[in-house]
C-alpha cells in the first residue's frame, strides 16, 4: 500500500480519548478498503436503484466490510450507510456516536473509469459531524480532519484558500439545479468558473486543500457532505446549508431528501450570499 495512506499524523493530543480511539480506528477501517477500491475501479458491475442512482457490487461490499471492525470495537455506536436496506420509515439514531458512510462517492465516475471518486466516512457526535475521512482516488490520498484538529492530506497539513484561487471565483457545483435557484444564479454563472467533478466529497476535498474557492451543491444527501463538512472546518473553511440543515441527524434512511449546502473561503461565502440573497455567515 502507498506509504502516504498508512501514516496518521494529526495531533490528537487534545482530543477526548473516546474520540481519539475512533479516529484511529476509522482511519484504519478506510485504509482497509483502499486496495479493493483500486482493484475494481472501472471494472465493477453496476445496477440502478429506484431513485435513479447507480450502485455497484463495490458499494455494497465496502459498506459491509468497512463497518465490520468498527462494529466490533464500538458496538454501541450507530452505523449508517447509503447502501443499507431502505425502510419505509427512518430509523432513529440513539447512540452518542454515529458513523455515516458513502462507500463510493461518485459511483457513476467509478463505474465508468473516471478518477474523481472516493470513499467518504464521517464520525458524528450527537448527530453532528466532528471528523471526516475522504479517500481521493484521483490523487491516491487520504484526507482527514475536524474542527480544532486541523486537516491533513496524506501526511501534509492543508488549509482552505484565503484569497481567490483564480482571477474569478472558482468552485464546484453540479447540475441540474432547481429552476428557481438557476434563475437566481444565472447572471453570475456567466462570470464564475464552475467545476463539476461528479463527486461532492471530492469537491469538498478540493475546498479543504485550497485548490478551489468553494463548493455549492443543490442535490446532496447527508452522506455526500458529512465527511467533508468537518474536514473543511478543520482546514479553515466555512460550511453552511443553503436552506434546512440535516444536522444534527436524529434518524436515518437511504431515501433521505437533499440538503443544499455551500462551503468555502470567506470570499466565496460572501459572494454566494449576495448572489443567493442569503445572510453572510
Amino acid at each position: 500500500m502507498d506509504r502516504t495512506l498508512t501514516n496518521l499524523t494529526p495531533d490528537l493530543s487534545n482530543a477526548d480519548p473516546e474520540l481519539r480511539e475512533r479516529i484511529m480506528q476509522g482511519h484504519s477501517a478506510v485504509l482497509s478498503q483502499v486496495d479493493y477500491f483500486r482493484e475494481n475501479f472501472g471494472k465493477t458491475v453496476s445496477s440502478w436503484k429506484k431513485d435513479g442512482t447507480r450502485v455497484t457490487v463495490v458499494d455494497e461490499t465496502i459498506s459491509e466490510n468497512l463497518f465490520l471492525p468498527l462494529r466490533k470495537s464500538f458496538p454501541s455506536d450507530d452505523f449508517c450507510s447509503e447502501e443499507e436496506a431502505d425502510t419505509p420509515e427512518p430509523g432513529p439514531l440513539k447512540a452518542e456516536f454515529c458513523w455515516l458512510l458513502d462507500p463510493v462517492d461518485g459511483t457513476n465516475n467509478y463505474a465508468a473509469g473516471i478518477t474523481e471518486c472516493g470513499i467518504s466516512l464521517a464520525l458524528l457526535h450527537y448527530g453532528t459531524p466532528i471528523y471526516g475521512f475522504i479517500y481521493d482516488y484521483s490523487r491516491d490520498m487520504l484526507l482527514q480532519g475536524g474542527p480544532g484538529l486541523g486537516a491533513i492530506e496524506g501526511t501534509v497539513p492543508v488549509q482552505a484558500a484565503t484569497e481567490l484561487v483564480n482571477e474569478k471565483l472558482t468552485f464546484c457545483m453540479h447540475f441540474p439545479i432547481p429552476t428557481d435557484d438557476l434563475d437566481t444564479l444565472r447572471p453570475k454563472l456567466m462570470e464564475w468558473r464552475i467545476r463539476c467533478p461528479g463527486s461532492a466529497a471530492i469537491g469538498l476535498a478540493n475546498v479543504a486543500t485550497g485548490r478551489i474557492d468553494g463548493c455549492l451543491e443543490f442535490r446532496p444527501k447527508p452522506w455526500d457532505c458529512a465527511a467533508g463538512y468537518p474536514i473543511c472546518e478543520g482546514a479553515g473553511a466555512t460550511f453552511g446549508f443553503v436552506r434546512d440543515s440535516c444536522f444534527p441527524m436524529t434518524s436515518f434512511t437511504p431515501s433521505m431528501p437533499s440538503f443544499p449546502f455551500r462551503a468555502g473561503s470567506k470570499i466565496f461565502m460572501e459572494e454566494t450570499s449576495r448572489a443567493l440573497g442569503l445572510e453572510a455567515p
